[in-house]
């Protein structure tokens, strides 16, 4: 998996990404542009 750097600035759009779930399958944060997004990441989650 390549992972790309890119610095998030304040007032700033993020940087799109893609995450796996939990579960199965995989998600984008572009596939959510113009809604707002909560991001929890858990400490010591499998």
């Amino acid at each position: 998996m390549a992972v790309e750097s890119s610095t998030a600035r304040v007032g700033s759009p993020a940087p799109d990404f893609t995450l796996p779930v939990a579960g199965g399958g995989e998600i984008t944060l572009s596939s959510y542009r113009g809604q707002p997004v909560v991001l929890v990441f858990l400490r010591g989650y499998l």
